[in-house]
């Protein structure tokens, strides 16, 4: 059973990117797959790496979209962006540390930041983009 399920509420109204968000549902959901096995710490830094890898492609997507079509809120967006990369990269350093229980603070943010960002801050940029031709 996935942890967070991906519904058209989330939708932000540009394919590539709900295709993208659809992914991030699913790298979260390995996390809590992993932890409802038992083996959280053994999938976590995998996990966390294709994180990392994955937000800033998906980001990248984004902020290009939002440069070419001059999206207002683009450098506001940009910084959140930014601030997300940053908290998943402790995360990571807290992983090589050792820290405990880090998985389930893990699932915490990546939960509120999929409900409140796409849910709400990405959703901004729908009208816009689409005005645009974006879709």
């Amino acid at each position: 059973m996935a942890f967070l399920t991906w519904s058209n509420s989330y939708s932000v109204g540009v394919q590539q990117f709900d295709a993208e968000h659809k992914q991030l549902f699913s790298i979260m959901n390995d996390v809590y797959e992993g932890m409802m096995a038992g083996k959280g710490k053994d999938v976590l830094q995998t996990v966390l790496e294709k994180l990392i890898r994955y937000t800033e492609q998906h980001f990248s997507s984004e902020e290009v979209a939002m440069t070419r079509t001059g999206y207002a809120e683009l450098q506001s967006h940009v910084a959140l962006h930014r601030a997300f990369t940053t908290k998943v990269k402790d995360f990571q350093t807290q992983y090589r540390a050792g820290a405990v229980a880090l998985s389930v603070q893990l699932l915490d943010f990546l939960r509120d930041w999929l409900t409140n960002h796409i849910g709400g801050v990405d959703k901004r940029y729908t009208a816009h983009l689409n005005a645009k031709g974006v879709h």
